[in-house]
């Protein structure tokens, strides 16, 4: 399984991850490769499947954390 998710690296430090095509799929990880894995994760479990099977493709947005994600998210820029 494939998914798109948009990510940005907040300010304070980590990353946030939304993935768009999941209402309300939002997640962190205190690095990119960590906030990937746990974007797989989040899928994984809405969808009850093993995370190896999920395969996550991150589109970077600019600055401003989980607001700037929430707020591409809602625009569609990761699309």
């Amino acid at each position: 399984m494939r998914y798109k998710a948009i990510a940005e690296a907040a300010p304070e430090g980590g990353w946030v991850v939304a993935v768009p095509s999941l209402k309300g799929a939002v997640t962190q990880g205190e690095d990119r490769a960590d906030a990937e894995f746990m974007a797989r994760d989040l899928v994984a479990t809405i969808l009850d499947t093993p995370v190896e099977s999920v395969e996550i493709t991150l589109t970077e947005v600019g600055g401003g954390g989980v607001e700037a994600v929430v707020e591409a998210w809602h625009a569609k820029e990761w699309t």
